[in-house]
């Protein structure tokens, strides 16, 4: 729990989203693990307590998500970057305009491993980079988890959609997008 920070409130009015939450690991992708993939489905329960609260607290706004996009990728950076660009609308073939995203967030692959390229893979698809914003959020996590100083995660926009790295970890995925949904909320206003 991040109760702590000083969260911003949603913006006031309606506010529909599409999401995306893709999964960047070699060995969910091979289901090598007995119970599946963990961080997308944690990232996707922690945005959807985050939005039970906010329009339980906030009467003059409503957070409604049409849409949860969901995939399970290996640590391949030409298929990490076609999703992307096919989420963000900016596919070279785009076959499917309603999954393209406000927001996306990608899990895994922000280490040191030599496989670890899901920054290396969204730096190149985007097309404004926002270093603050993960360094804020490494400044903010450490003083709970010494480790976040450890990742690479990027953030950017690519097109009109909000792209950001989180963790592998199901626990620290969950952290960052605590803390980072209610700010990025702002930037999908803008």
């Amino acid at each position: 729990e991040l109760s702590e920070h000083k969260i911003p409130r949603p913006p006031a009015g309606s506010t529909k989203l599409t999401v995306g939450i893709l999964t960047v690991s070699d060995r969910a992708a091979a289901n090598a693990y007995e119970s599946g993939d963990l961080s997308g489905p944690m990232v996707e329960s922690t945005l959807r307590r985050i939005i039970v609260s906010f329009n339980a607290s906030f009467k003059d706004q409503e957070l409604i998500v049409n849409n949860f996009v969901k995939d399970v990728v290996p640590d391949e950076k030409d298929q990490i970057e076609e999703i992307l660009l096919r989420w963000s609308g900016k596919a070279s073939k785009q076959e499917d305009s309603s999954n393209v995203c406000n927001l996306i967030f990608t899990t895994g692959g922000t280490g040191f491993s030599p496989r670890d390229i899901t920054p290396e893979a969204t730096l190149s698809i985007l097309d404004r980079e926002c270093r603050g914003l993960m360094s804020w959020a490494s400044i903010e996590l450490t003083s709970k988890q010494p480790l976040a100083t450890l990742s690479r995660a990027a953030a950017g926009v690519c097109g009109k959609t909000i792209i950001v790295n989180l963790p592998g970890n199901p626990a620290g995925a969950a952290q960052v997008a605590e803390l980072l949904f209610p700010i990025l909320l702002h930037a999908i206003e803008d």
